[in-house]
């Protein structure tokens, strides 16, 4: 487990391991005395610290320098449109980060939250079998940006409480953000239904999704506003108080008609917007947006693993992987007191987050995922499992604050 010195996120962190304990004497017996230069057992010597503080300066550094290197060269390959060269550097991009990225998480929470913001979805990218180069250029010079503010960054004398304040006024904007998009996918999603173009209304609705699920239990915190645009058939007593994106879906997918939609539709606007308007004036605190993610995931684990959640359009992985991006993005923003309190578990996050991407990773076609109903069962039980992992480690975080 890695404790920051004084509490400060300073140059230099102690690394209790193995390594950093000497035993003195024989039969597991400590010595009364210490040998000059040498820390009593469980501790570590000032200039024992400092060195291991340099040395993983010294891997940031170095490691930073060639994911610096091995970017510019993807955006070479981007810029020529080279699509075989995309998809070998965003694997060997993803095996330079995993190869030092523990190091950044300790040191620099911060710029280490931003890496991987971008890292991911260049790896993702990788395997695809169409590459959106326009897209992944812009991913790519975001990465970039990221690296450089990395490679500049300092050891800060902030406390971790101040960082903290810090990572939940980042994970404040992107809630913004999503809300905002939501606000101006759902007006587009809106014109295609009141166009009547039900292809164009089934490609905007997926897109309109992402933005929701990622910050369902946000919305969820406002009374009757998550049921006016998320409520399914299921949850209705009398369908015809049945309102928002599942009722165009049912619509979209097995009416195959929009027909009489264009009141729900301008009602989602005006919902959406609402929600856009709440969440302004929101504000949010570590224990409930680590409360959040734990929900997310267990209801992602629970429930809409059956398939409850899109029954009629199956696009029911879009919704799973938007609830893992927004708990990861509670989880990046939670790094600094996990790094103070419990860096064990923070590894044990990112591994699992690692695992289940990778997992869905596998679902994608083109970059887009298959229907949900194309999963056998072993498949949908590997992605509930993994969720429910998730959602464990993710409540053992609520003892951080």
């Amino acid at each position: 487990m890695l404790k920051i010195m004084s509490k400060k996120w300073s140059s230099s962190f102690i690394a209790l391991t193995l390594s950093s304990v000497v035993i003195l004497g024989g039969c597991g017996e400590k010595s009364s005395e210490t040998a000059a230069g040498t820390a009593p057992a469980g501790q570590q010597t000032e200039a024992g610290a400092t060195a291991t503080a340099t040395g993983d300066q010294d891997t940031i550094k170095q490691g930073t320098a060639k994911l610096q290197e091995e970017t510019k060269k993807l955006q070479d390959a981007i810029a020529k449109e080279d699509g075989a060269a995309v998809k070998e550097l965003g694997k060997s991009i993803n095996d330079l980060w995993l190869s030092y990225e523990n190091a950044v998480r300790q040191a620099f929470p911060l710029e280490y939250t931003e890496v991987e913001k971008y890292e991911m979805p260049i790896y993702s990218a990788s395997a695809y079998d169409k590459v959106d180069f326009a897209a992944l250029k812009t991913t790519a010079d975001s990465l970039q940006d990221a690296l450089t503010k990395l490679q500049n960054a300092k050891p800060s004398s902030a406390s971790a409480s101040d960082v903290m304040l810090q990572a939940v006024a980042s994970y404040k904007a992107f809630v913004d953000q999503q809300a905002e998009q939501l606000a101006v996918q759902t007006k587009a999603f809106a014109a295609a239904v009141k166009a009547g173009d039900i292809e164009k209304a089934k490609e905007i609705y997926t897109v309109a999704r992402v933005h929701f699920e990622t910050i369902e239990p946000i919305a969820e915190s406002f009374g009757d506003l998550d049921p006016r645009i998320d409520a399914r058939l299921a949850d209705m007593e009398n369908e015809a108080d049945w309102t928002g994106y599942h009722r165009i879906e049912k619509a979209l997918w097995v009416d195959k008609s929009l027909a009489g939609q264009e009141k729900y539709a301008d009602q989602l606007i005006k919902d959406t917007e609402e929600l856009q308007q709440k969440i302004v004036d929101l504000k949010l605190e570590p224990k409930t947006m680590v409360a959040g993610a734990m929900e997310l995931l267990n209801e992602a684990a629970t429930s809409k693993i059956t398939g409850e959640e899109e029954v009629f359009s199956k696009t029911d992985l879009v919704d799973l992987a938007a609830n893992v991006n927004g708990s990861k993005t509670v989880y990046l923003a939670i790094i600094p007191e996990l790094n103070e309190k419990n860096a064990d578990l923070g590894v044990q996050l990112d591994k699992a987050f690692q695992t289940m991407e990778e997992t869905l990773l596998k679902y994608q076609e083109n970059g887009k995922y298959v229907a949900y109903d194309k999963l056998t069962t072993e498949q949908i039980r590997e992605i509930s499992e993994q969720l429910s992992q998730l959602s464990n480690l993710m409540s053992q975080t609520a003892s951080i604050f």
